[in-house]
């Protein structure tokens, strides 16, 4: 499903121009952040959401942010709002997130606050998993780091064992899912059935 979502973006984008002061003109985008937790990296999306219902996502941008504080962090993002006409941006505000978070509120005030429990984590995967079977997510072939960090999310039992939520697998190389879980903050922004009216009955992992 993921290989269906890659494209040539250069060819096939003809209303984006990457090497342009404002790539996207005075189009919206969603901007979605998954914060760096001890080890990982931080992941942040630029996602253009689609100009008619159900019609495609496509993420823009995407970055992994390293080594870098919160500051610098919520100034990177600061720089996509300058760069873009940023309509929303999701960021996980549990535990270490809550700084970039307070940060980016400080120029940008309608900041989501995501706070992370397994039935949120559930919704968002079901959100993307729904986005992607549909056909509705696309990203450049080149980005294979994006299909990577979706493939590295499993589905696991709580500590209590008692309901399923879902993490990334420890893989250096996916980065723990930064940018999967950033393009599903961005991706909330739109309700499950806004695509087709029906909910998605489907809640498998992405590499199935």
């Amino acid at each position: 499903e993921l290989q269906g979502c890659m494209v040539d973006s250069l060819e096939e984008w003809t209303d984006v121009n990457p090497y342009a002061a404002r790539p996207f003109g005075d189009r919206p985008v969603w901007v979605g952040y998954d914060p760096a937790h001890t080890g990982d990296s931080a992941g942040c999306v630029v996602l253009a959401p689609p100009m008619v219902a159900g019609g495609k996502f496509r993420i823009l941008e995407r970055h992994q942010w390293k080594g870098m504080d919160f500051a610098a962090q919520a100034e990177a993002i600061k720089a996509l709002t300058q760069k873009y006409r940023v309509e929303y941006i999701g960021i996980d505000a549990t535990g270490i997130g809550q700084g970039v978070f307070q940060l980016v509120r400080a120029f940008y005030p309608a900041a989501r606050e995501i706070r992370y429990s397994p039935e949120v984590k559930t919704a968002m995967v079901l959100k993307a998993k729904d986005t992607i079977g549909s056909g509705r997510l696309e990203y450049d072939i080149a980005h294979t780091d994006i299909t990577k960090s979706f493939m590295a999310i499993r589905k696991t039992m709580t500590a209590s064992g008692r309901s399923a939520t879902y993490d990334a697998s420890r893989s250096e190389e996916a980065s723990h899912a930064d940018v999967a879980w950033a393009t599903m903050h961005a991706l909330l922004n739109e309700p499950l059935t806004a695509a087709n009216g029906q909910p998605s009955k489907s809640i498998l992992e992405f590499n199935r």
